[in-house]
C-alpha cells in the first residue's frame, strides 16, 4: 500500500523530470521505441559490453546494466527500468537524454565494442537520431 508520502515523492520526481525535459525542443523517443530497442539490445547483448546514459536532470551519467536474462515485465516495463543502472532506483525512459556506446570499454583488459555493429542493430529497430565517431556511438533522445 502506497502512503501519501510515497505518492508525493513520486509526484515530485515526475515534476523534476518534466521540468528538465522542458528545456528541449524535441523528444525523439517514445516508450514503445524504447521497449523495442531494449529487446534487440538484449538479444545481441553478447556483442554489447557497455552502455552509458545521461539523465536529463543535471549531469548524471551512469551505466545501464542489461544481460541476456533481462526480461520485459520483470526487469523493465513500458515506461522504464527498475534498478538496472549504476545510479540505482527506478530509471524512467523519459529521463534518459542519450545512450552512449563507447568503442573502448574500461575493464581489466581493454575490450573494444563494435559500434558499427551496434549502429546497424539500432537502425534495424527503427529511425533514431544517432551521432557516431571513431570513439563512440551516441543515441540522442532529446534535441535542444
Amino acid at each position: 500500500m502506497r502512503t501519501r508520502k510515497s505518492i508525493r515523492h513520486d509526484q515530485q520526481w515526475e515534476r523534476e523530470i518534466d521540468k528538465a525535459i522542458s528545456k528541449f525542443s524535441q523528444r525523439l523517443m517514445s516508450n514503445s521505441k524504447w521497449v523495442k530497442l531494449i529487446g534487440v539490445l538484449i538479444e545481441h547483448i553478447y556483442r554489447i559490453h557497455k552502455i552509458e546514459f545521461k539523465k536529463v536532470q543535471g549531469d548524471q551519467v551512469g551505466e545501464l546494466y542489461l544481460e541476456a536474462d533481462t526480461t520485459f515485465g520483470f526487469d523493465y516495463w513500458q515506461e522504464g527500468f527498475e534498478e538496472h543502472n549504476s545510479l540505482g532506483g527506478v530509471l524512467a525512459f523519459k529521463e534518459i537524454e542519450y545512450l552512449l556506446f563507447p568503442k573502448v570499454v574500461d575493464r581489466d583488459e581493454p575490450v573494444e565494442q563494435d559500434i558499427n555493429y551496434i549502429e546497424e542493430l539500432i537502425k534495424n529497430v527503427g529511425d533514431f537520431c544517432l551521432d557516431i565517431d571513431e570513439q563512440r556511438l551516441k543515441l540522442i533522445c532529446y534535441k535542444e
